[in-house]
């Protein structure tokens, strides 16, 4: 049972909350919105009825993608107010101690781990399929994605930034090559790339490094004006809708590893969704100490405020450089999942541990 206290913070956090989702998810769609706004203008008469349901299939998806960070700038907003009305201090000296204080939102925080374990688990995949046809067919205008293939027969993996369908042409490509040791035997940077036919890519302005069977750089670097690359990815490959894997949920992506072992983004992702239960909890170790643990910050509301969005910046923009060096297998699936959760909550666990309770 949740005491007076337990819930008067409780009834402070809830309507935040919501406030700061709607906030958060309003600002993502508006700037979707003024991103596609071109699309819409050639749809026409469709273009309210495609939005609308274009938007409601990505709702699920932006609300996975910021909950932990909807959470603390929350939480932060609660602590601020309750700070500059003196009742945090007014518990305190009633003989609360701050951990006491803070004992409800940790709980809460259990609950919104398990939402959004849920968002990901059941309602993401339920609409994945009719989100990713509609993102291909209305908006990318023949234009695939951030693609991974891997041509298993020639031990390559292949990265494209964007393909044009229709030109059959490829921009920022990336090619690892791989020995039958699973060691690294050449990489390939191209600017771009069109297909040529009998399986075989032309690539322009790449960059070719070269590794012996130990993993090791074996000099000098390769710089083409144009290379051709063979290989079994053929256009009509690329041109498939295929579901992001980040749309799956965690059996489906389980069997994709097991499917596609040699695929580390896979791999990377099922880490990282095993991760991601923690994330809540990693940014709130961090971000309550700067909202009311250092009395120096405790004048200024906005500074603590935005202490917590740049925190939330932080985290998904190393999560993210971590992801794409896991991708490309730089950095182990597993470290690049967890480096950003151990660095962060290393960190948050000796600022809470410095808070003066």
């Amino acid at each position: 049972m949740f005491s007076r206290l337990d819930n008067y913070i409780l009834k402070a956090f809830i309507p935040t909350f919501f406030i700061c989702l709607l906030i958060i998810s309003g600002i993502y769609i508006i700037a979707d919105l003024l991103q596609k706004l071109g699309e819409f203008v050639d749809m026409g008469g469709d273009a309210f009825g495609t939005g609308i349901r274009y938007y409601l299939y990505l709702f699920p998806v932006i609300i996975f993608q910021f909950f932990p960070a909807i959470t603390l700038v929350a939480v932060g907003i609660v602590l601020v107010r309750l700070s500059k009305n003196r009742e945090i201090l007014a518990m305190q000296v009633a003989g609360i101690s701050l951990y006491r204080i803070l004992a409800p939102i940790f709980i809460i925080t259990v609950f919104m781990s398990f939402a959004s374990f849920g968002d990901q688990e059941w309602i993401i995949p339920r609409f994945a399929e009719r989100l990713e046809t509609l993102q291909q067919t209305a908006f990318d205008d023949n234009v695939s994605k951030n693609i991974l293939v891997d041509d298993k027969e020639n031990g390559n993996l292949v990265r494209i930034w964007r393909y044009h369908k229709k030109t059959q042409t490829m921009q920022s490509v990336f090619i690892l090559g791989r020995y039958e040791n699973k060691k690294k035997k050449f990489t390939i940077s191209a600017d771009e790339g069109r297909w040529l036919g009998n399986n075989t890519w032309l690539l322009n302005k790449a960059i070719r490094h070269v590794y012996n069977e130990q993993g090791k750089w074996v000099a000098p670097i390769e710089q083409l004006d144009s290379f051709e690359f063979t290989s079994t990815i053929t256009p009509s490959e690329l041109g498939e809708i295929k579901l992001d894997p980040s749309l799956l949920n965690f059996e489906q992506l389980k069997e994709l590893c097991e499917n596609e072992p040699n695929n580390p983004r896979n791999r990377v992702l099922f880490h990282s969704r095993i991760a991601y239960t923690l994330t809540h909890f990693v940014l709130l170790l961090l971000g309550i100490p700067l909202v009311v643990g250092f009395e120096r910050l405790s004048r200024n509301l906005f500074l603590r405020v935005g202490l917590c969005v740049l925190i939330c910046g932080i985290f998904y923009a190393l999560s993210f450089i971590c992801s794409s060096l896991g991708n490309i297998g730089a950095l182990h699936p597993i470290l690049a999942a967890w480096l950003p959760h151990v660095i962060f909550g290393s960190v948050g666990l000796l600022f809470f541990d410095m808070m003066r309770m």
